[in-house]
C-alpha cells in the first residue's frame, strides 16, 4: 500500500533486505513472530516500500558524488527515515549505543540521523542518538548554515540532492563529489544556444 504498486511481491528471507525491480525482501520472520521481528520487518518494509514509491535511479544517477565518503553520506542522508524500529535496531545491531568517541562512529551515518532528527524532529532511538551526538557538533559548525534550509529541500528529490551536495563540501568531502551534474558543456548545447 505505501509503495503504491499492487505488481510488488514481498518475501521473507534470511539473505539481506532489499529492493529488485518489483520484489522486496525483507528480514525472515520466525514462527515465535517475536515483537522485535515484527518491529524490524515492518520498519524494513516501510522504508523498502518508500524508496520504491519515491526514488527516482535517474536522478539519483545524476547527483550521487563519485568519492566513497561522499557518496556515503549522500546515501545515508537520503535515505534517513522516520522508521525507528529498524534505526533502532540496526544502532543496536552494531553497537552505536556503546560507542563513546566520534572516531569509532560513522560520520555519514551520524549525518544521515542528524538529518533525519531535523526533518522529523522525532527524537532518535538510543544507539542512533548516541551516534548523532558524537557527531552533531562537527557537523552543525561546518554545515549548519545549510541545515538551515533542510524543510525547503525535503519535498523536490533534485534541490535535497544538491542540499546533500552542498552538505558534502561543507564537511570536507567536495573534492569527492565528482563533476557538477548541473554544469552544462559548451559541446553539449545546440548550435542555437552557443
Amino acid at each position: 500500500v505505501m509503495a503504491d504498486d499492487p505488481e510488488l511481491s514481498v518475501s521473507y528471507s534470511v539473505d539481506p533486505s532489499g529492493l529488485s525491480g518489483d520484489a522486496m525482501r525483507l528480514p525472515q520472520v520466525s514462527r515465535r513472530m517475536t515483537r522485535d521481528e515484527v518491529l524490524q520487518a515492518r520498519g524494513t518494509a516501510d522504508a523498502l516500500a518508500l524508496k520504491h514509491k519515491f526514488h527516482d535511479a535517474q536522478l539519483n544517477t545524476r547527483y550521487v558524488p563519485s568519492g566513497d565518503m561522499a557518496r556515503e553520506i549522500y546515501d545515508a542522508m537520503e535515505t534517513a527515515s522516520n522508521i525507528d524500529a529498524k534505526i533502532g535496531a540496526d544502532a543496536l545491531r552494531r553497537g552505536y549505543d556503546t560507542i563513546t568517541n566520534s572516531a569509532d562512529a560513522p560520520l555519514p551515518v551520524a549525518a544521515g540521523y542528524l538529518v533525519r532528527h531535523l526533518a522529523t524532529g522525532r527524537e532518535l532511538p538510543k544507539g542512533a542518538k548516541n551516534v548523532m551526538e558524537l557527531w552533531s557538533g562537527f557537523i552543525e559548525d561546518h554545515a549548519g548554515g545549510t541545515l538551515e534550509d533542510l524543510q525547503d529541500k525535503l519535498s523536490d528529490q533534485a534541490e535535497f540532492a544538491r542540499f546533500a551536495r552542498q552538505i558534502i563540501t561543507d564537511l570536507g568531502y567536495g573534492d569527492q563529489l565528482g563533476d557538477d551534474p548541473d554544469a552544462v558543456d559548451a559541446e553539449d548545447l545546440p548550435a542555437a544556444e552557443q
